[in-house]
């Protein structure tokens, strides 16, 4: 018989403050015990991010997507506090979408990279033509539900997709929505120019999130009725927000959350490939992208986002300020609550015994939180050098 390996870390629990010694044993929390000690930092669960397109120059969509850019837009999420995340793949050409999806693939043929991809979540193609809630994504791909075409998709990713979103109205969506659930596949609503009952009916057929809500829409809207309330009233849909200071405004994000409730509430970046770049202007395919010196990622001369310059850890910072909630449920925002859309709670999210050891030590500097370590199923991942 081989060996166990063991560890203690030390920090204050994020939810008592109080100090605790933390026992890993192989991938899991042995126990979590109070001590006498005075640790300088916290200690709480790895943060799950659900939608990244890419990061530091590294790429999950597009002609430069290779298994090495998947790679390392991991390895730099884990500098982030992120120990589990779904790389996300958009609206493209269904050779273009493939070849993304087999990149991941690839991907987790590592170990180590495989232990953080939970899934790959699928944002499009089959969303809504509309300009405003197509949002980046291009008009020439985007289509209705192909369950052959799916299928083929589902054959690329080696069964990886677990998040799906696509807009409920267009034909043959609910259809499909019923096929995805019954294949243990999360569907996301987003991206969508939907009436109530076209919600009203996706959720009858299963549709559990509303992907990032609030974005994916019309600059102006119906006072009412809208597609955004219809979510926010729906407490059968659970919701993501992208809280970068850009997508949302500090006002939205605290009526969206208040309504909801912080157990429907999750976080996600939406971060793109510039995500983590100095400010200037990116080639994107055809596309001139700008970042901004505040982080905000747009297309070039134009008012329209092309996604988020941010990590889910300054989303988990800037929850806190723009909604006055605890530390601890923003971090569930950004671990326990998406671990449960994926029916994942029972292994990570909380820092519990029996749990996977997916745990980041950190402090609280005042710009925001700054990760020390980061831990994925009992290995360091990352350690800072201070």
């Amino acid at each position: 018989m081989g060996c166990s390996s063991r560890q203690h870390l030390l920090g204050r629990d994020y939810l008592s403050g109080k100090p605790v010694v933390v026992e890993v044993v192989d991938q899991r929390i042995e126990s979590v015990d109070e001590t006498e000690e005075d640790p300088q930092l916290w200690i709480a669960p790895a943060l799950l991010d659900l939608q990244i397109n890419g990061f530091g120059g590294n790429a999950v969509n597009g002609p430069e997507t290779t298994a090495g850019s998947i790679r390392r837009m991991v390895e730099l999420q884990w500098r982030c506090g992120v120990g589990a995340l779904c790389p996300t793949v958009v609206t493209a050409a269904s050779d273009a979408i493939r070849s993304s999806l087999s990149c991941v693939s690839k991907a987790c043929r590592d170990p180590r990279i495989a232990r953080s991809v939970l899934g790959i979540h699928l944002e499009g193609p089959y969303i809504s033509p509309v300009d405003g809630p197509r949002g980046a994504h291009p008009v020439e791909h985007v289509r209705s539900p192909d369950w052959d075409e799916f299928s083929r998709f589902q054959e690329a990713a080696e069964g990886r997709i677990r998040l799906v979103t696509l807009a409920p109205e267009v034909e043959g969506a609910i259809s499909f929505i019923e096929r995805l659930v019954e294949q243990g596949i999360v569907v996301g609503l987003g991206h969508t120019n939907a009436r109530p009952q076209d919600i009203v009916e996706a959720t009858r057929a299963g549709a559990q999130l509303s992907t990032h809500l609030g974005n994916g829409a019309h600059s102006s809207l119906p006072r009412h009725p809208n597609y955004i309330w219809d979510q926010l009233a729906c407490d059968e849909l659970v919701a993501s927000f992208i809280v970068d200071g850009h997508h949302l405004t500090p006002s939205v994000v605290k009526s969206m959350i208040r309504c909801k409730a912080i157990h429907r509430s999750l976080l996600v970046s939406d971060a793109v490939v510039m995500a983590g770049l100095p400010p200037g202007l990116y080639l994107v395919g055809s596309d001139t992208v700008e970042v901004s010196r505040e982080g905000k990622i747009a297309l070039a001369g134009t008012p329209y986002l092309f996604g988020a310059g941010a990590s889910i850890a300054e989303g988990v910072a800037n929850v806190m300020r723009f909604c006055g909630i605890s530390a601890a449920d923003a971090i569930h925002m950004a671990s326990l609550n998406p671990a449960r859309l994926l029916s994942r709670e029972e292994e990570l999210g909380t820092l519990e015994p029996g749990k996977k050891a997916n745990l980041i030590l950190f402090d609280w500097p005042d710009s925001g939180i700054r990760i020390h370590q980061t831990v994925v199923e009992g290995e360091v991942v990352y350690a800072c050098d201070q």
